[in-house]
């Protein structure tokens, strides 16, 4: 009770206490914000790589995957996997009126597999409002199938707001486009559709692809005679699966489907591509995280100087306590007594300014984007551009498996900012102090 008592009035008597606290707080809010807007930026990016190739991806080398659908529902029988889908990739060039064509990235794809692994609902601007399933059709077309397109290849963003302006877009649905694009066999195909949906993915990689209906984009690229072309296969894994040991179980799978039911030979077999998607783009994720850790070595250089600070004021206080710090000596407290007041007085400083650090970092992280906002209409700065980060929004969720490490840092910190004035506390002799009072 002594100890919490002499905490009480410090901090009621000393208030330069309080900037102890407020840097502690500043610092940890610091930490929080740049680790979980790093964290939820490279996180966001490892979810759009899963939704354009699935956490495992697969492709048959020099062939087409025999009875794709077939095997699919196989792969879904497995208790790891979530969602198995078919897509083909492709590029080609796109004519939408007079003197206006745009590169395009295409993808074939199959909207009753693709949920599973895009938002499509909430990502299409004529379909989110409708509670019929999505898919390709033209509205007032009832016998055309068309395409939607990203909106990145129909508008561009605001320079100032870096967003589209989604009703101006969503007018061009229904008009027609021409799309050229390269065969399996190297002949140039020239094909005409209408625009049935317009894509607002969030992504800045999504907003600039074309999207087709995998049967039409298949025979587009082989030919009417050659349907059954699916070369690529993407999977998306049950949450908390880890995808080495799927991969294992994946493989099994092909070489057990592929033995029994389609009675390949085994060269055949083997030459079936199964990777996870960081085997594919682990370079990149490696290289993010390694950003990371140097970022945040940085910025906990900088908020070391709290330490500093902290030891300055203990310091301060000792030196003005010392006939305190005598007479609690004298009633026969222990030198380990002693020190132990200002050691577990900077703990509490560093749980006091931990919580307001959170809170602080809490506010920040959830409002991010009305602050980058913000900023934008009072200084005319944009921060964020989503063709620089590949994202149109700053991911905002807290990431609190890195909050504990950093407040734990913080209070140890704060105890090791203490030691010293503890130490000289410790040391102080009561009739040095006492004699002359």
């Amino acid at each position: 009770m002594l100890k919490l008592f002499l905490w009480l009035r410090y901090l009621r008597k000393r208030r330069i206490v309080l900037l102890s606290i407020t840097a502690v707080a500043l610092s940890v809010a610091l930490m929080i914000v740049v680790g979980s807007l790093f964290t939820g930026y490279i996180k966001a990016l490892e979810d759009s790589a899963v939704a354009d190739v699935g956490d495992i991806f697969l492709w048959l080398r020099g062939r087409a995957i025999p009875q794709c659908e077939l095997f699919i529902t196989e792969l879904e029988k497995l208790d790891d996997v979530e969602a198995a889908a078919p897509f083909l990739y492709g590029g080609g060039l796109l004519y939408l009126q007079t003197g206006d064509v745009r590169e395009v990235t295409i993808q074939g794809i199959t909207p009753a597999r693709e949920t599973e692994f895009t938002d499509w609902k909430n990502s299409l601007l004529r379909q989110q409002t409708s509670d019929e399933k999505i898919d390709f059709d033209v509205p007032g077309y009832p016998n055309d199938t068309g395409g939607w397109l990203g909106i990145g290849i129909v508008a561009e963003p605001n320079e100032k707001t870096d967003e589209y302006d989604l009703t101006q877009a969503k007018k061009l649905i229904g008009n027609q486009v021409i799309l050229t694009t390269v065969g399996f066999t190297g002949k140039r195909k020239v094909v005409k559709f209408k625009i049935s949906d317009i894509a607002s993915t969030k992504t800045h990689f999504g907003d600039k692809t074309l999207y087709l209906p995998l049967e039409k984009f298949n025979e587009i690229t082989f030919g009417k005679n050659n349907t059954e072309n699916i070369r690529n296969l993407k999977i998306k894994l049950s949450t908390g699966v880890n995808a080495q040991p799927a991969k294992v179980l994946v493989r099994k799978k092909w070489e057990q489907f592929a033995t029994e039911k389609l009675e390949l030979d085994q060269d055949i077999i083997a030459q079936m591509r199964i990777v996870t998607v960081h085997e594919l783009r682990g370079d990149f994720f490696a290289e993010l995280h390694k950003q990371m850790q140097i970022v945040m070595l940085i910025f906990g250089v900088i908020c070391s100087v709290a330490v500093l600070l902290i030891f300055c004021i203990f310091y301060m206080i000792v030196e003005t306590k010392l006939k305190d710090i005598a007479i609690i000596k004298s009633c026969g407290a222990t030198n380990a007594a002693a020190a132990s007041i200002f050691v577990g007085f900077g703990a509490c400083v560093g749980i006091v300014g931990s919580a307001l650090g959170i809170l602080i970092g809490f506010v920040i992280i959830k409002n991010i984007n009305a602050i980058e906002h913000a900023i934008r209409i009072v200084f005319g700065l944009k921060l964020w551009q989503s063709s620089s980060y590949g994202l149109n929004i700053i991911p905002h969720q807290i990431h609190w498996p890195s909050v504990w490490p950093i407040v734990l840092v913080a209070i140890a910190g704060c105890c090791l900012g203490a030691l010293i004035p503890a130490f000289v506390a410790a040391k102080t002799k009561p009739v040095e102090i006492l004699r002359y009072e």
